[in-house]
């Protein structure tokens, strides 16, 4: 009797473990804190710096879809949803914007759903969902325009080498796919990965990366991987892991679906969408801890979340002291979400009139306080810096 009772206590463990995530050995893992907020924001940061974008007629940026900085250019490109991009120096000066470069003519584009720069070229690459890859120096001359013949629609891009890139489908076509592509050769292998719990549950507006000579994949929405990108063998290796522990998404207790399989029929494309959307609508409604925003370097590890739809928080890991902060509840102050981290700093967007809310005048020197009530309402975006502590 003891040895049946104890097989079925087995079996019972066995079944509910089986629901959990199983995470790949070998890689590392980030231990993300959601719950106990730092006390004191001088454990990890530095100083806080403020860039002010130039503003003038010819200038004036819409509401803003993205935002990048290239520290070898020492410029910030900003997409707003008027599909317009906007380049600056590291300095805020305007350099220029694509407005004359929408339209239907030879060196014109109509439609971009994602832009990155191109190191390669020196410049700024425009995809349209048909493949067409446009690229401008930053003051907007045509530097190149090509095209990769895709099956599906793509969503976002980033070069590899000069004909070599990475690309994205839009989930309702494709599975958890990067593709491969070779622009001169028009040869496109798909790349699957895995791990995505919802796709819709996301503010991520990056999935590759470069770090030094190395790129990377962060796969938007509920995932907690992040791949390598070996541009060579045309492979994706999972080479981190963010661990939330008890807070972990188990898809097993979910409704509805994460992504698809194949897209085949206009109703399977139905189906598919209402799965998806019932999923991410009882994440939203939900209390479970939902990652936003998940980025890296080689120093630090950024994690924006959110729970209960109003109430998150940002995390940073220090990777080298194996330490993490963080920021929740307005303690130890109001951190706005950030875009991009360039060595210890942490790079964030905001409105003239939101810049109090988002630093803290302990951590900014007397001449970026001035800087900051001079500000008018109606001015250019601000650029916020969080130098963290090394």
């Amino acid at each position: 009797m003891n040895k049946i009772i104890i097989l079925l206590l087995l079996i019972i463990i066995c079944a509910c473990s089986s629901n959990k995530q199983k995470i790949i050995d070998g890689i590392e893992k980030i231990p993300i804190e959601v719950h106990n907020a730092s006390s004191d924001a001088s454990v990890f940061l530095e100083k806080i710096e403020i860039t002010p974008l130039e503003t003038k007629d010819s200038s004036l940026i819409g509401k803003f879809k993205k935002v990048m900085y290239d520290q070898a250019m020492d410029i910030y490109a900003i997409y707003d949803k008027d599909q317009v991009v906007s380049t600056f120096s590291g300095t805020g000066k305007f350099i220029s914007n694509s407005i004359n470069r929408q339209g239907q003519g030879p060196e014109e584009y109509s439609m971009a759903v994602d832009i990155k720069f191109n190191p390669f070229l020196k410049g700024i690459d425009l995809l349209d969902p048909y493949g067409v890859i446009y690229t401008y120096s930053p003051d907007f001359k045509l530097l190149s325009k090509r095209k990769i013949k895709s099956k599906f629609a793509l969503n976002s891009l980033m070069a590899l080498s000069l004909d070599k890139y990475v690309f994205t489908n839009p989930f309702l076509w494709t599975d958890e796919e990067v593709l491969f592509a070779n622009l001169k050769t028009q040869q496109i292998t798909n790349v699957g990965y895995s791990g995505t719990i919802s796709v819709e549950n996301t503010m991520d507006k990056e999935k590759f990366y470069t770090i030094g000579e190395k790129f990377y994949f962060v796969p938007n929405g509920v995932n907690y991987y992040f791949y390598q990108i070996d541009d060579k063998a045309m492979e994706l290796t999972p080479i981190m892991y963010l661990d939330f522990g008890d807070s972990v998404i188990e898809e097993d207790d979910l409704p509805g679906r994460a992504t698809a399989k194949k897209y085949k029929s206009d109703k399977e494309m139905m189906e598919l969408t209402e799965e998806t959307a019932e999923r991410a609508d009882f994440l939203r409604s939900s209390n479970y801890v939902i990652p936003l925003i998940k980025f890296f370097n080689d120093d630090y590890v950024y994690v924006v979340f959110v729970q209960n739809r109003d109430t998150g928080g940002n995390f940073i890991f220090n990777r080298k002291k194996k330490e993490g902060f963080l920021l929740r509840d307005k303690k130890p102050f109001i951190m706005k979400f950030c875009f991009g981290i360039v060595d210890n700093i942490l790079m964030a967007i905001c409105h003239p009139d939101e810049v109090a809310m988002y630093t803290d005048p302990k951590f900014m020197s007397s001449e970026d306080i001035l800087k900051m009530t001079q500000l008018k309402e109606d001015d250019n975006p601000v650029i916020l810096k969080y130098y963290l502590k090394k």
